[in-house]
C-alpha cells in the first residue's frame, strides 16, 4: 500500500500542479508565445514531481532527550523484534481501501495508454505508407481524422481536396517535426498518476491547445491565406481519431485556435513576466522544507547544554576543499563511545561537559578538538601529505574496552538480526496464561573472535520473559568480529524484543 513518505510526496505534487495551474491561467494563457508556454507548460509539470524531492539538511533530523536512560541503553540499538502468541489479524481500514481504489484507477488509465499505443502501431504495421517531405505517412482507410503521432502522420487522403490535404498535412508535419507528442504522452502519464487532480487535467488540456496554436501558426507564417485557412477549419468536420494520445487535427475548439490566429503579437516586454516562474518554485521548495527551516537552530554545528553537565554536540566534517567527509569516526577522548558522519559529513553525539572529540579517517590527519559549549562544530581534516599538524594521537583503546563504534562494525551472519530472533523466539506459555507482556531489552557485547558475550537485561519485564530473551541471544551464532584500525575489538549491541499477545489471546486469558 501507499507508504507515509508517498503520501506527502503526492499530496506536494499535487499542490504543485494547482499553483502552476493557476499562475498559467493567469499569466500565460492570453499571450501569443506559444513556444514559451509550451517550455513553462512542460516545466510546470516537471517541477511539480521534482521540488518535493529538493530537502534541506541542516544536520541529522532527530529528536535528542538526555535522561538517565541514555547512559543505561547507549550501546548501538538493533531493531526492534515483536513476539506474539498469534499472528496478528489483517486489518482493512478505509485507508488501505482508498489506496487501493486510487491504484486501480492509477492503473485503468496507464493500461489504456498502453492499449492506444499498440493501436496506433498495428496501424503503422499493417497500413500502406508513403513519404512527403521526409516525413513517413501512414494511409488509412475509412473515415478516420488525421493525426500525428511523434514522426508519423496518419491520415486518409482520399476525404480531402487538393488545398485542403495540404494544409492538414502542413499543421501535421509541424506535429511531427517539433516532436509534440512527447508533450501529449507526458501530460497522458501524469495524468494516469494524478488522476484525482482537476489541476492535472486543465494542464493537459492547455498543452493540447498550445500545441495546435503552434501547428497553425507554421501553417499561417508558411504563406497560406489566414482567412482561406479559418474558412477550411470551420468546413472540414472529422470523425474521432484512433486515440487519444495522438495529436488530433482538430482536437482544439475552433473558435479558440481562429481567436488565437487574429489575436494581434504580444509585445516582447511580456517575456519577462515568465521570469516569475522561478520564484513561484522557490518559493514551494522553501514550503516543503518549512519544518527543517524552523528547526535548523537547533543542531546546526552547535554544542549545546541540555542537562546536568551533558551536552548535544551537532557538527559537519569536511575535507580541505570543504567538501562533506563521510564515514569519519568521531570518538570521545580517552574512550569507546563515539559515532560516524553521515553522507553529508554531519554528525550528532552526546557527551560529558569538558570533553575531547578524536576525528580520524583513512588518509586524514587525525584532529583533537575541545567541546565547549556555544562553539561551532566545523571540522576540517587535511590529507596526510599536507603540511605536518601535531595532534594528539586518537585513543586506540586497550585490550578490554568495549566499542560503541568502530570503522567496521560487527556483521551478522546473514545480514538480519531482527530475523534470526523472530524465528527462534518463543513466547513463554506461562507468561501468556498469566497476560504478562512488555519489551525486553537485552544487552551484549560481541568479542573479538565474534562470540555472543557478556549477554545481560539492560531493562527487565518479568522474570519469564527475561530469560526467554537472554536464551535467544545467547544461542546467536557467531558474528564476523569488528574492527578498529585494522584490529579486532569488542563492541556492545542492544536489542529490544517486544513481547505483546494478540487481542484473541488476552480474551481468552481473560475468560480464565
Amino acid at each position: 500500500m501507499i507508504t507515509n513518505a508517498t503520501l506527502i510526496y503526492l499530496i506536494k505534487v499535487n499542490i504543485a500542479l494547482v499553483v502552476f495551474y493557476l499562475f498559467y491561467r493567469l499569466l500565460f494563457s492570453r499571450d501569443t508565445f506559444f513556444t514559451f508556454r509550451r517550455v513553462c507548460l512542460l516545466m510546470s509539470l516537471a517541477l511539480a514531481c521534482l521540488y518535493p524531492m529538493v530537502l534541506f539538511s541542516f544536520g541529522e533530523d532527530q529528536k535528542v532527550v538526555i535522561h538517565h536512560a541514555i547512559a543505561q541503553y547507549a550501546s548501538n540499538l538493533l531493531p526492534e523484534v515483536t513476539v506474539g502468541m498469534a499472528p496478528a489479524p489483517v486489518e482493512i481500514n478505509m485507508f488501505d481501501i482508498l489506496c487501493l481504489g486510487y491504484s486501480t484507477v492509477v492503473v485503468f488509465l496507464l493500461g489504456r495508454i498502453v492499449i492506444q499505443i499498440f493501436s496506433i502501431l498495428r496501424f503503422v504495421k499493417k497500413r500502406n505508407r508513403a513519404v512527403c517531405l521526409s516525413t513517413p505517412i501512414i494511409l488509412l482507410k475509412g473515415e478516420v481524422a488525421p493525426f500525428s503521432f511523434f514522426k508519423w502522420i496518419f491520415i486518409n487522403p482520399s476525404l480531402y481536396e487538393s488545398d485542403d490535404l495540404q494544409e492538414i498535412m502542413m499543421h501535421e508535419k509541424t506535429h511531427a517535426d517539433q516532436y509534440h507528442s512527447l508533450d501529449v504522452m507526458v501530460s497522458e502519464l501524469l495524468c494516469a498518476l494524478f488522476w484525482i487532480n482537476p489541476a492535472m487535467w486543465l494542464l493537459k488540456g492547455e498543452i493540447r491547445r498550445n500545441l495546435e496554436f503552434l501547428a497553425d501558426k507554421r501553417v499561417v507564417y508558411s504563406g497560406v491565406d489566414r482567412k482561406a485557412y479559418q474558412y477550411h477549419l470551420l468546413r472540414l468536420s472529422h470523425p474521432s481519431a484512433a486515440a487519444q494520445i495522438v495529436n488530433k487535427f482538430n482536437v482544439t475548439p475552433l473558435k479558440k485556435r481562429i481567436m488565437m490566429m487574429n489575436k494581434k503579437r504580444t509585445s516582447k516586454m511580456g517575456l519577462l513576466k515568465y521570469a516569475l516562474l522561478f520564484p513561484v518554485v522557490a518559493l514551494l521548495v522553501l514550503s516543503s522544507n518549512v519544518q527543517a527551516i524552523v528547526h535548523q537552530g537547533d543542531y546546526r554545528d552547535t554544542v549545546i547544554l541540555v542537562d546536568k553537565g551533558k551536552l548535544i554536540v551537532s557538527g559537519t566534517v569536511v575535507d580541505q576543499y570543504n567538501r562533506a567527509l563521510r564515514g569519519v569516526t568521531v570518538l570521545i577522548k580517552n574512550t569507546a563511545e563515539g559515532t560516524h558522519t553521515g553522507w553529508d559529513g554531519k554528525f550528532m553525539l552526546a557527551v560529558d561537559k569538558g570533553a575531547e572529540l578524536v576525528f580520524s579517517h583513512a588518509g586524514k590527519k587525525n584532529i583533537l578538538v575541545p567541546v565547549k559549549v556555544g562553539d561551532r562544530m566545523r571540522v576540517s581534516m587535511l590529507d596526510d601529505t599536507s603540511r605536518p599538524v601535531v595532534r594528539e594521537p586518537e585513543y586506540e583503546g586497550s585490550d578490554n574496552d568495549i566499542f560503541q563504534v568502530v570503522e567496521d562494525m560487527p556483521q551478522f551472519p546473514g545480514g538480519s538480526v531482527q530475523r534470526y530472533v523472530a524465528q527462534h523466539i518463543k513466547y513463554p506459555k506461562e507468561a501468556a496464561e498469566k497476560n504478562i507482556q512488555g519489551k525486553v531489552f537485552v544487552q551484549f557485547v560481541i568479542s573479538k573472535t565474534g562470540k555472543v558475550t557478556d549477554v545481560k537485561v539492560a531493562r527487565a519485564v518479568h522474570p519469564l520473559l527475561d530469560a526467554e530473551a537472554i536464551r535467544v541471544v545467547q544461542e546467536m551464532p557467531n558474528w564476523k568480529p569488528g574492527t578498529q584500525r585494522g584490529k579486532a575489538v569488542r563492541v556492545s549491541y542492544t536489542v529490544p524484543i517486544n513481547f505483546q499477545l494478540q487481542e484473541p489471546v488476552l480474551k481468552e486469558t481473560e475468560k480464565k
